[in-house]
């Protein structure tokens, strides 16, 4: 049995008839989405949100028990707390507790209005928001490489070489002389150093490329529309401005 006796506090609107009312970004938007127990047994669809104005926070889901072909008989949407389902939006559902027969029903927790809707001639204003997002455009490429550069260099360098050095000395005398006399020579090998020049690569210095982020703040300017309502000076006209928020 559903509570037929209690009505929710004028606080309490669908989000769909709150014009200035909207999911915050990031948070999923359940509407649509299916109604499931934990043990996977359907309970419907969810039709609307019950927003609390005043805390300016979702309290109920309005759940069509009609099943899933799109009817909306009022007789067959309840009121779901919202802290007692949890909501998957990967998979388009919402876990809730199965029903337990107290759950509020929708029809019965509306208070019927002192005028109804055909006494009232409703027009909207709308003004545009600015919304700023950020995406990643190629700004240009660094092109790191290496070339060969060629210096003379110039390094003393000390070598040696042999000379030859003859030197003549009187002998003494009645020194014995050769048995013959004839041409004779005597070879004496002379050496010197020679420079070789030998060059190797031999690794110097390394270059790390990397990158890094670095914020830079900048400001948009652009401008913004809104639409304002011309209310002609009417004799007896009776003007009341609703804070924002409510109704």
């Amino acid at each position: 049995m559903t509570h037929a006796d209690e009505h929710l506090a004028d606080n309490l609107q669908p989000m769909t008839d709150l014009h200035n009312y909207r999911i915050e970004d990031g948070d999923p938007d359940p509407r649509g989405y299916t109604v499931v127990t934990s043990s996977g047994q359907s309970l419907g669809r969810v039709d609307d949100l019950i927003v609390d104005t005043a805390a300016m926070k979702v309290r109920y889901l309005l759940v069509d028990r009609a099943g899933l072909g799109g009817s909306s008989e009022s007789s067959d949407r309840i009121l779901v707390p919202v802290d007692a389902v949890e909501v998957r939006g990967e998979s388009s559902q919402v876990i809730a507790p199965a029903l337990t027969g107290q759950e509020r029903s929708w029809t019965a927790q509306r208070s019927t209005p002192a005028t109804t809707e055909h006494d009232h001639t409703r027009m909207t204003r709308s003004e545009e928001e600015l919304r700023v997002g950020k995406r990643e455009v190629a700004r240009g490429e660094a092109r790191v490489a290496k070339h060969v550069e060629t210096e003379h260099v110039s390094q003393p360098v000390t070598r040696r070489r042999e000379e030859l050095v003859v030197e003549r000395r009187p002998v003494e005398a009645g020194a014995r002389a050769d048995a013959s006399i004839g041409a004779d020579e005597i070879r004496v090998p002379i050496m010197e150093e020679e420079l070789v020049v030998e060059k190797r690569p031999v690794v110097k210095e390394e270059l790390v490329v990397g990158k890094r982020v670095v914020e830079e703040r900048d400001t948009v300017e652009t401008d913004l529309r809104r639409e304002e309502f011309d209310i002609e000076n009417v004799e007896g006209i009776n003007q009341r401005r609703t804070p924002r928020g409510e109704r």
